[in-house]
């Protein structure tokens, strides 16, 4: 029986021993995808041609009948671990290369955040810089505001109580342009320090509003002295001395009394002029009216304003009915310059010029009599009626009062 060619006969492959099949080897290579059959038999057919002797070719390389030896084996498994570190040399070049980009772009998240996060501390400082410099403004205002509102306080009294009493008027309006800017500026959006710019020039306009008043009242207190003196010399020419007395229709039997001798300056009332520019003591005529009894011994009438005129012609009726006599009337208007006279001659008893009730024609003055005194019955008449028609004795000139005068009468309304 003929026998098959070597090549026609299978011949089973090799066998894995059994301390590779489960080695780490073999682990090793199933993870990284190599098939350890296909490498000992590589390795197998490399070994038998390295053995082959010289000269002689190998014969191609058939499954071998007989198991591997170990050397063989180990080889092999050698071949396998190298080809699996290399294969896991390259995937840990890969995980290092991919680990460096994750590295690289965490790295520059971190400084785009450190540089967002010193972004936002720069705003942050920058907002809160601008806040404090609004807060410091913002006092500095209300300091400024209130030395505003303490200046506008001072300035505009001593406006009001200038008016008329300054030589040249130019510096009022100063003042008043003065108030006004301090009122805009504080009203307005504007610095503090302009703000206080304003209140000093108002604080000097206010001051020199205030020192032409002072000059201007000392002027007048110079023209009352010497219009004293013109008046003094004036009376003693003119015979205004005691001697004069009430006229036949002033007061009656029951309360006349004669004119005292005893060398004083006589004051009569004073006659309206019909140029008066309507100021205290510059009454014009038209505006008056003069009572229709006690003209004086100088034969002037007694002129009041028409409304208190008439008040007083019908207080006259009910007195005369009580007591059978007129009103026994002394004095009524008074022009400025006998305000003046009167000032020098009696000093701070008399009215500042140019603030007498009878220089507005609104004030009467009965005669100096016992009849008239305080306590007496026409003293307490005219006090308790005198109201009704719009007279009465002011507080300070009653009994106890800062300056009393029992002859003194103003018309109210």
């Amino acid at each position: 029986m003929p026998q098959p060619h070597p090549r026609d006969v299978r011949q089973p492959g090799p066998q894995v021993p059994t301390e590779v099949r489960g080695s780490p080897a073999r682990r090793v290579a199933a993870r990284a995808g190599i098939d350890i059959w296909a490498v000992v038999v590589h390795t197998a057919a490399v070994t038998t041609d390295q053995e082959a002797p010289a000269g002689h070719r190998a014969a191609p390389p058939v499954r071998p009948a007989r198991r591997p030896d170990r050397r063989t084996v180990v080889v092999a498994a050698a071949a396998a671990v190298a080809l699996t570190a290399g294969a896991l040399t390259g995937v840990q070049v890969r995980a290092a290369r991919a680990q460096d980009a994750r590295d690289t772009v965490a790295a520059q998240e971190a400084t785009e955040r450190a540089a967002e996060a010193a972004e936002a501390e720069t705003a942050a400082a920058h907002a809160a810089a601008r806040s404090a410099a609004a807060e410091r403004l913002a006092v500095a205002w209300q300091s400024a505001s209130t030395r505003a509102d303490a200046a506008l306080a001072a300035a505009q009294p001593v406006l009001d109580a200038s008016a008329g009493q300054v030589a040249d008027d130019a510096v009022r309006l100063a003042l008043a342009q003065a108030m006004d800017v301090v009122e805009a500026q504080r009203v307005g959006d504007g610095l503090a320090a302009d703000l206080d710019l304003a209140v000093t020039a108002l604080a000097g306009a206010t001051e020199a509003v205030a020192q032409a008043q002072v000059a201007w009242l000392a002027e007048q207190e110079a023209a009352a002295a010497a219009a004293a003196a013109a008046a003094q010399q004036a009376a003693a020419s003119s015979g205004r001395r005691s001697g004069g007395g009430a006229g036949a229709d002033c007061g009656g039997a029951g309360s006349y009394e004669a004119p005292r001798n005893d060398g004083g300056t006589v004051f009569h009332t004073s006659t309206p002029t019909a140029t008066g520019d309507g100021s205290n003591g510059n009454l014009p005529a038209s505006a008056m009216t003069p009572l229709s009894w006690c003209q004086d011994s100088a034969g002037n009438q007694q002129w009041l304003r028409s409304d208190a005129a008439a008040a007083l012609t019908s207080l006259n009726e009910a007195f005369r009915a009580q007591f059978g006599e007129n009103v026994a009337v002394d004095m009524s208007y008074r022009s400025y310059a006998d305000q003046v006279a009167m000032r020098a001659y009696y000093g701070g008893i008399a009215a500042q010029p140019g603030t007498s009730n009878h220089g507005l024609g609104t004030a009467i003055d009965t005669w100096e009599w016992e009849q008239y005194a305080f306590g007496s019955s026409r003293y307490e008449w005219l006090v308790a009626n005198g109201p009704a028609y719009g007279w009465v004795a002011p507080s300070w000139a009653r009994a106890g009062g800062s300056n009393p005068e029992y002859w003194h009468f103003e018309y109210t309304g």
